[in-house]
């Protein structure tokens, strides 16, 4: 890390982001990822968002029906229909959407757009296979669960984005001179139980960020193996969006994410640490606290959406006996095993690793 991003982060003590550079953009996989029923595909700036949260509890003074604003300048002004118009305030305005349907409603939405969404962004299905996009088996397709799913989908059609651009000339009254686009997160659902289907149409003027160039891959396995801890499935949205090799991140920035309801940061702060804890114990996520100052940074050391054994978890086994002379094939069975493993799971760091190694077995 240079000087420079050194002290930006040591002066900041409130909300920022991990810087994403050029380096971290080229890492970040940018292909035409394909959301299927082990894994979700998302906009990173959504997932970088506090736009899904955890679930508030319903006490009188909870924000659960108030509506939520979030600035998204920084994260969707490089859209073309914020560029193209010169929009720089960006903000995404709506009610409380919770981890515990909304996000699966909106998984079930995505899902739908890639399998079965015209080049308008118009798509029609029946309501047993949407609910099937969304996580749930048709068996649970009952009143309750059918009920969740509109009042999911109500919810994600009130949330609007609003793009801003101030112009240099005034008013008559001296105030500034604007103009402000407004557009819902999906238009129009039409839900019908007697004909089961659903048909809904996404926004054409956010057609870019449904098919964002930068997405991330999240493994529902991970949030699936994680019931009731919301602010864990949303600790890991936000995580798993970030670059191969995050710089700190402040706790100020995690309660920005999360958009508890608490007013005190204490119990904030311990929500996100119970949030990453739980993540530690799944064996997704190695962590550390730093503390700079006064603020605190989680330091992010690796990462395991597979939740794969790693190879030093594994139970140790007994080598057998070593024969004269076989020290040579030895070596290549063992560089074999290791390329066949990192096939597996091909990210760009173990592509790398198969390569050095197929070099190295070419010289043994």
């Amino acid at each position: 890390m240079s000087t420079g991003k050194k002290k930006a982060i040591k002066n900041n003590d409130e909300i920022e982001d991990p810087v994403v550079s050029g380096k971290d953009v080229a890492e970040l996989f940018t292909g035409n990822l394909t959301p299927n029923s082990t894994n979700t595909v998302q906009p990173i700036a959504l997932m970088r968002l506090g736009l899904f949260v955890p679930t508030l509890k319903g006490t009188k003074n909870s924000k659960r029906n108030k509506s939520n604003q979030i600035d998204a300048s920084q994260e969707l002004v490089q859209l073309d229909v914020a560029r193209s118009e010169g929009y720089s305030n960006i903000k995404i305005t709506g009610p409380r959407l919770d981890m515990d349907h909304d996000f699966k409603t909106w998984v079930g939405v995505v899902r739908s757009l890639a399998e079965h969404g015209d080049s308008n962004g118009h798509v029609q299905l029946s309501i047993t296979k949407f609910a099937k996009f969304c996580g749930y088996p048709s068996s649970q397709l009952r009143k309750a669960l059918r009920d969740r799913l509109t009042n999911s989908l109500l919810k994600i059609m009130r949330t609007t984005l609003s793009f801003q651009r101030t112009y240099d000339e005034k008013n008559v009254d001296g105030s500034d001179k604007i103009s402000l686009l407004m557009v819902h997160l999906i238009n129009s659902v039409d839900y019908n139980e007697q004909k089961d289907t659903i048909t809904f149409q996404a926004e054409p003027k956010l057609s870019e960020l449904y098919r964002f160039d930068h997405k991330v891959l999240l493994q529902l396995k991970v949030i699936n193996k994680l019931p009731r801890k919301e602010t864990a499935q949303a600790l890991y949205t936000f995580i798993e969006s970030l670059p191969a090799k995050p710089a700190p991140i402040s706790l100020a920035r995690l309660r920005a994410r999360l958009n508890l309801s608490s007013n005190n940061v204490g119990s904030q702060n311990q929500t996100i640490r119970n949030g990453l804890k739980a993540l530690k114990e799944l064996g997704y996520l190695d962590y550390s606290e730093v503390k700079r100052g006064r603020s605190v940074y989680i330091q992010i050391h690796h990462r395991n959406p597979k939740l794969k054994a790693l190879p030093d978890e594994k139970e140790p086994q007994e080598s057998p006996p070593q024969q004269p002379g076989n020290d040579m094939g030895d070596a290549k069975n063992n560089i074999l095993k290791k390329i066949a493993e990192l096939s597996n799971d091909l990210t760009p760091e173990n592509i790398k690793m198969i390569e050095i190694l197929s070099n190295g077995l070419k010289l043994l």
